[in-house]
């Protein structure tokens, strides 16, 4: 004990081993405050917004949001600490004890400054939150772009001003306080703790392992993604999973957003050569025909996206590469169609497209992460149903904080939004529920209020990096055939792996289209179920191959008593789903939207998507919209296959009209408010 004592007493001659892990020591009682005061603040931001009404039989899921919260604030402060711990790391090299001292006076001040900082975010995003019900995202920007003085008035005027003045001056004293103690701890030459016993090799192994904690820690998971608003979906309760959620991590996620939006000035009409006076916005009004049997239906409309449901795979299913599984026989008895092409090759092209019924545009930012997603557009997907007297409910597979899109499924008309949160999760994977739990929300809510038509928008995360599927699940045969294979170049990790995921899907797409049939919805409710973009590994490298990299099914339901016949040869993309739907399932409605339904055959349907593949027929074109140059082929319906050609007149209708819609949408969507 006395041998311990004296070493413990012993005063430093130079910064080393001892010095580095005494600084260790020293950090930890500032650190230790400013997660306590993180967490009175989150519990005052609990007692001050929250609604204990909507609360009953949801504390557990509570107590799950401050347990996260506590690892975003840990994230927060293994950010902060990160320069303070690669400062003490550096002077192990140094080895100066005198610039060390230096070094510990600008540490004071700068942990005064950043936690200080951290306190005017909170009230910035607690003021956010107060008139917007929501944490800081794009919308934060509007402020430096609207009449930035006047904000400011109106902001000095609010009751509360002066008590967040005064909180923030008395957080500002108490830090520095704090962040003098903190450094007269550092100056002081006594070690706080004897490792001089320790070994070399073991000092060694810690000052390594440190930097390790403090990255895991910011970070703030193991999993796929570091900690984020992706991850606060646990409850069925928007406020709940809003609670957790730092300002820091809000502010960071506004960031990137805005970062992704410098193309919006560009003028897509300029950018094709069209004068934007001459474009006819009109063409986008248009009217469902009138049924008397659909308006005494009224039925349920049902529209399902689901993860990576690509066309490629489908064409090669068989007995030894069973992909469809049960889903074969509906394909069989229903409607596929598959000269169909996705919005884009990202599934925020198809969610935008689907719920906007406009098309993805070259050079323009995503609407979701855009203060353009507050917007209530006249050509929302949801509205014609919403004034019908619909329920309209969005439901995502994920986390509804992705690209924002609860608040912009909001925004644009639907009544009830369902994310990963609203249903208990088992065999979650990396991003959100699997398909089984999925379509259990789907049919959960289909059979909510049997006497009140629905339409439901679901979107699935199943058929995704890193490809996993329940441990209960045993697949069907999958032997890969060769020619799908050679459109694969790229894939060289995952290999049976994704077509088991995607296998999986479609058995449980097929499950819920047998619940739906073998009930009373089989009357009254309408199917649509598509993909949001073919499989990522999907990339033929010939140009014979460029219709199966963008192609993915169309599959639909209709009850006998509105049953429709398609056009099997006719070409579609994901803006003609709803104006589909629109035909199949409202009478003499009016409605806004880019694209066609497929049962009108009066004309040649023209498919498009975000990359310039255009089809019609028995054509396509592939349009270059930066270099203003073209491509064409002829297609083969049959073998999905592209042989070059010559320009006809055909192609050159078939790209005029790509262009006037895509520039028309563009001015649509930047203009309507």
């Amino acid at each position: 004990m006395r041998h311990m004592g004296s070493i413990k007493s012993i005063m430093v001659k130079e910064y080393n081993f001892e010095k580095y892990f005494d600084c260790l020591l020293k950090i930890v009682p500032i650190n230790i405050a400013a997660l306590a005061a993180m967490t009175v603040y989150r519990i005052f931001f609990f007692f001050y917004f929250a609604d204990f009404g909507s609360l009953k039989g949801l504390y557990g899921y509570v107590f799950k949001s401050f347990f996260l919260g506590l690892r975003f604030d840990l994230s927060v402060l293994a950010y902060i600490n990160s320069v303070v711990i690669l400062i003490f790391t550096f002077f192990l090299f140094l080895r100066n004890l005198r610039i060390f001292r230096f070094f510990t006076g600008l540490i004071k001040f700068y942990y005064w400054f950043v936690f200080t900082a951290v306190v005017i975010l909170n009230l910035i995003d607690f003021g956010f939150f107060t008139y917007f019900n929501d944490h800081i995202n794009l919308l934060f920007f509007q402020f430096f772009e609207d009449d930035m003085f006047a904000l400011l008035k109106t902001i000095a005027y609010d009751w509360r001003f002066p008590i967040a003045l005064a909180v923030l001056a008395a957080a500002s004293y108490v830090i520095y306080k704090f962040s003098s103690y903190t450094r007269r701890l550092l100056f002081n030459m006594k070690c706080a703790i004897a490792s001089s016993f320790w070994s070399f090799p073991l000092k060694t192994v810690i000052v390594l392992i440190v930097p390790c904690i403090v990255f895991l820690a910011a970070r703030g998971t193991v999993s796929m993604f570091p900690l984020g608003t992706f991850y606060t979906q646990i409850s069925p309760n928007s406020f709940i999973n809003k609670l957790s959620i730092s300002s820091l991590h809000s502010l960071a996620d506004a960031l990137y957003a805005k970062s992704e939006q410098s193309g919006d000035k560009i003028k897509l009409y300029e950018k094709f050569g069209l004068d934007g006076n001459l474009l006819d916005l009109s063409v986008f009004n248009k009217i469902t025909p009138a049924s008397h049997d659909i308006a005494m239906l009224k039925p349920n409309v049902v529209f399902i996206i689901l993860e990576s449901f690509g066309e490629a795979p489908i064409l090669y299913n068989g007995e030894d590469f069973n992909v469809l599984g049960g889903l074969k026989k509906h394909f069989d008895d229903d409607t596929v169609l598959y000269n169909f092409l996705s919005a884009g090759r990202i599934t925020v092209h198809c969610l935008e497209s689907t719920v906007l019924n406009m098309p993805q545009r070259p050079f323009s930012l995503q609407i979701t992460q855009s203060p353009s997603a507050y917007n209530r557009y006249s050509s929302a997907a949801a509205s014609p149903y919403q004034k019908a007297g619909y329920d309209t409910k969005a439901i995502y597979g994920g986390s509804l904080m992705w690209r924002g899109i609860e608040n912009f499924f909001k925004a644009q008309g639907f009544n009830k939004t369902y994310g990963e949160g609203s249903i208990k999760n088992e065999y979650r994977h990396q991003w959100g529920i699997n398909d089984a739990q999925f379509f259990e929300i789907i049919l959960r809510e289909l059979n909510e209020t049997p006497n009140r038509p629905k339409l439901i928008y679901a979107m699935s995360t199943g058929t995704h990096p890193p490809y996993e599927v329940p441990p209960y699940y045993k697949p069907l045969p999958l032997n890969i055939p060769a020619e799908l294979a050679r459109m694969m170049p790229g894939e060289k990790k995952y290999g049976k792996k994704i077509f088991e995921t995607y296998q999986f899907a479609n058995h449980e797409a097929a499950k819920f289209l047998d619940a739906v049939k073998n009930s009373k919805l089989a009357e009254n409710t309408i199917v649509v179920i598509t993909g949001d973009h073919n499989l990522r590994e999907i990339n033929p490298p010939l140009k014979e191959d460029l219709f199966k990299k963008y192609a993915v099914p169309m599959y639909i339901y209709m009850p006998e008593k509105i049953k429709k016949r398609f056009n099997a040869d006719i070409a579609g993309s994901h803006i003609d789903i709803m104006p589909t739907l629109y035909d199949l399932s409202l009478s003499e409605t009016e409605y806004v939207a880019a694209g066609t339904s497929l049962l009108d055959d009066s004309k040649k349907h023209i498919a498009f998507n975000s990359e310039g593949f255009i089809l019609s027929q028995d054509k396509a074109v592939l349009y270059n919209i930066d270099a203003g140059k073209a491509e064409y082929f002829n297609f083969d319906a049959r073998t999905k296959t592209l042989t070059e050609t010559e320009y006809t007149q055909r192609h050159g209708e078939m790209v005029e009209y790509y262009k006037n819609t895509v520039a028309a949408a563009d001015i649509f969507l930047k203009t309507e408010k």
